[in-house]
């Protein structure tokens, strides 16, 4: 019992401060609602397209915050837990990527149907609070979790960002390989089984979330990173 209430509270934290919609604040900074362009995501690539580097600057250093701060509570307020810090990270990212204050802030769509509550709350929350994909956030958890993991994926992900300029791409390639590299740390006995199932449900939200950018990059219709804000300096 006394497991299941420390992973529900590292889970809360987690949410808690992953659901603090930083994107959608920045972009206010600059008088732009960035739920209203692009994507409709409060997450830093639609800040940037949207809003520009300011903006993005303060999302990204709010979203690794978001990320950092619920694990290290988690694992302060619980040290001889594994699953605490753990869940914290799912809860950070499943925060940002679905914020409970995003949906508060959102004007009530009078076209929707939702069922009596608690399940029309969820539904509203589905609809209404989207926020970004969380792969900020995720890193930022996984670096305060996990350290090793983060600084082996950084560089290539960061390679990729720069070389093929598709931010979603570069979020699927972490999404796939942090697993599968996992799985040897793991393997080796240097992380527990645990940080594992937790590094793959992460990833396949990462990439569910992803699936709208999966489907524009086989359009050929994916904007890459910062494009938006370059065609609007130059008009």
């Amino acid at each position: 019992m006394e497991t299941i209430l420390t992973s529900l509270a590292g889970f809360f934290l987690g949410y808690v401060f992953g659901a603090f919609p930083t994107g959608y604040f920045a972009g206010r900074l600059w008088n732009v609602d960035v739920r209203k362009h692009g994507s409709g995501r409060t997450g830093g690539t639609n800040v940037l397209r949207s809003a520009g580097w300011g903006a993005f600057i303060i999302t990204i250093i709010g979203d690794v915050l978001k990320g950092v701060i619920p694990v290290l509570l988690a694992r302060a307020l619980f040290p001889a837990n594994d699953l605490a810090p753990a869940v914290a990270v799912t809860g950070a990212v499943l925060g940002h990527n679905w914020s409970v204050w995003i949906a508060l802030i959102a004007r009530p769509d009078p076209t929707a149907r939702y069922a009596a509550p608690p399940l029309g709350w969820i539904q509203r929350l589905a609809h209404q609070g989207r926020g970004g994909a969380g792969v900020a956030t995720l890193s930022a958890a996984m670096l305060a979790l996990f350290p090793p993991l983060v600084l082996i994926l950084l560089a290539p992900v960061i390679a990729v960002l720069i070389i093929i300029r598709y931010a979603s791409v570069a979020s699927l390639t972490a999404a796939i390989s942090a697993p599968l590299l996992l799985a040897f740390f793991v393997w080796r006995g240097d992380a527990p089984l645990v940080y594992l199932g937790m590094m793959i449900v992460n990833s396949i939200i990462i990439i569910l979330v992803h699936i709208p950018n999966i489907k524009k990059l086989r359009a050929g219709t994916e904007r890459k990173f910062g494009q938006r804000l370059a065609e609007r300096q130059r008009k």
